[in-house]
């Protein structure tokens, strides 16, 4: 059952319904592509990132927010077979590694090759980057996420952990006036 069928309805558990159980979704998502995201991770050579990385388990993390919310991650070392196809990329980036100090995980959309290579689309290019960083920035301040502007680019870099998101705790109090 949707929020917004609740919403709509005004009933809740209190009616004899209740939410579904994802249990069994969650250990499918796991075992598939949860686990797929979390292996396409790189470090900045294209190497997988290392699990002692200090920055894996946040990159984790954002992997998995990230393919909840619908996105594939980029395969983005430029040897990798799936490199063409584009994507979300995620990649830690040292505390040194940035003018203001800051460490984290880099997040920037890349597209299709067949965009990225085209030069009669290059206007087409720049604006769907411009906006996927955009929107992707926007995401994952939703998810919860620390977020400040990286690079020249239009990409994020993720600071820290997950915060808890408003608007559960807003659901939560707008379903209690309806009982």
């Amino acid at each position: 059952m949707s929020v917004r069928f609740f919403e709509r309805t005004g009933r809740d558990a209190a009616d004899g319904l209740q939410p579904p159980d994802l249990r069994p979704l969650r250990a499918a998502a796991e075992r598939g592509e949860l686990a797929e995201a979390r292996a396409r991770l790189a470090e900045g050579l294209g190497h997988p990132l290392p699990s002692d990385d200090p920055h894996a388990p946040l990159a984790r993390d954002v992997a998995q927010a990230l393919t909840e919310a619908g996105f594939a991650l980029h395969d983005c070392a430029p040897h990798h077979p799936r490199y063409r196809l584009g994507g979300v990329c995620l990649l830690p980036v040292p505390s040194g590694h940035n003018p203001d100090g800051q460490g984290g995980i880099a997040v920037s959309w890349t597209t299709h090759d067949l965009l990225v290579l085209d030069w009669q689309r290059g206007r087409e290019h720049q604006g769907t980057q411009q906006a996927m960083n955009h929107a992707l920035a926007s995401v994952l301040t939703a998810l919860g996420y620390p977020v400040s502007p990286f690079g020249t680019g239009g990409a994020s870099l993720v600071t820290g952990p997950r915060r808890a998101a408003p608007s559960a705790a807003r659901r939560s109090r707008s379903s209690r006036g309806r009982r």
